[in-house]
């Protein structure tokens, strides 16, 4: 089998807003959806009264594809296994053209962060480590920092920055055992991670976001 060949070309992206732009907001939160969601549906999550300070941006992952057969509902994908370096270095290339976007209203809201749930976790821990741009929080719903993170530069991204690691104890995907662990390695190694284990399966709840939302 030849080796591949690679070219660059323009794509389209599209993402959903919790408010208009006109809105008073003092904080703007980038919102990754989970795998097999589409950002339509996942911006409903935070249209809640008690977020109303926070505009949140919820960009679509860029692969789309049916969920079941070839027809019927849609899902999209941040990445898969297949040539997955060339689609990390793609879609944090992506959320920084988002980010660039959203320069007035971050200048003007004061604070950044961003927000991951499901396969968004792993998305977020990346862009946030690869991408030159000032963020002042992570909160990782629903999953752990990906193994091929490298905790040196990662740390030293955002080792005073507060970051938020929340799961269910019900979680269908990851064990609430896993999850210590990797909380526990990740603070081993000097970071202080806060961390939330709720009542609950692999999904947001609003009391839950809320209450982590509003310690930020």
């Amino acid at each position: 089998m030849s080796a591949p060949h690679y070219f660059s070309y323009t794509k389209t992206g599209r993402y959903y807003l919790s408010g208009s732009l006109k809105g008073d907001y003092d904080t703007v939160c980038f919102a990754l959806h989970g795998y097999g969601q589409l950002a339509s549906y996942f911006v409903r999550h935070f249209n809640a009264e008690k977020l109303s300070r926070i505009l949140f941006v919820v960009p679509e992952a860029p692969h789309r594809f049916y969920l079941s057969g070839s027809n019927g509902r849609v899902g999209a994908s941040w990445m898969t296994k297949e040539d997955r370096l060339k689609d990390i270095a793609d879609y944090c290339a992506y959320l920084d053209e988002l980010y660039r976007l959203f320069l007035p209203q971050i200048t003007e809201a004061g604070k950044v962060g961003v927000l991951g749930f499901s396969q968004g976790v792993a998305t977020a821990c990346r862009w946030l480590t690869q991408s030159n741009y000032h963020f002042d929080f992570l909160v990782n719903y629903a999953g752990v920092f990906p193994p091929d993170l490298d905790p040196t530069t990662s740390l030293q991204k955002m080792i005073k920055m507060p970051v938020w690691m929340v799961i269910g104890n019900e979680d269908e995907y990851i064990s609430v055992v896993e999850f210590k662990k990797n909380v526990a390695a990740w603070r081993n190694l000097g970071y202080p991670l806060q961390s939330k284990i709720f009542e609950g399966k692999h999904k947001i709840y609003a009391p839950v976001l809320e209450t982590v939302i509003s310690d930020l």
